[in-house]
C-alpha cells in the first residue's frame, strides 16, 4: 500500500478512483485502487494494488443472507406507528429505527 502525503486540502483532488485493470502494463506504477479516509482531522489518500473480491456462497453465508433479506421483508411490513416506535427506541442510541430494528432481528435469528 502506498500512502500519498503532502497534499494540502484545497490545492490536489481527492482520488477515489480505479486507475488501470489488473494484468496491465504500469511502468510508471500508478495503476491501481485509490482511497480517501479521514483520521484524526487528516485526509490520508492511500493507493492499494489490485485484488479480486472472494464471493465463496458458502451454505452459512447463503443462510445468513436470506436471514438478513427476511428482515428487510419484516421492516417493510411495518405500520408506521410500529415504525415510530423502534424510532423512538433507538433515539440516544446512535442509530436509526431501521437499524435498531435490524440488530434486534439478527440477534434473534
Amino acid at each position: 500500500m502506498v500512502v500519498l502525503t503532502g497534499f494540502k486540502k484545497g490545492i490536489g483532488v481527492e482520488i477515489r478512483k480505479k486507475l488501470g485493470h489488473d494484468g496491465a502494463p504500469d511502468p510508471k506504477g500508478l495503476y491501481g485502487i485509490y482511497r480517501v479516509r479521514h483520521r484524526w482531522g487528516k485526509t490520508i489518500q492511500e493507493k492499494l494494488p489490485f485484488y479480486v473480491p472472494t464471493n465463496p456462497q458458502t451454505e452459512a453465508q447463503q443462510a445468513w443472507r436470506q436471514v438478513y433479506a427476511d428482515s428487510v421483508t419484516a421492516w417493510q411490513a411495518l405500520t408506521p406507528e410500529q415504525k415510530a416506535v423502534y424510532n423512538e427506541n433507538a433515539k440516544g442510541k446512535k442509530m436509526s429505527g431501521y437499524n435498531f430494528f435490524q440488530k434486534e432481528y439478527l440477534l434473534s435469528h
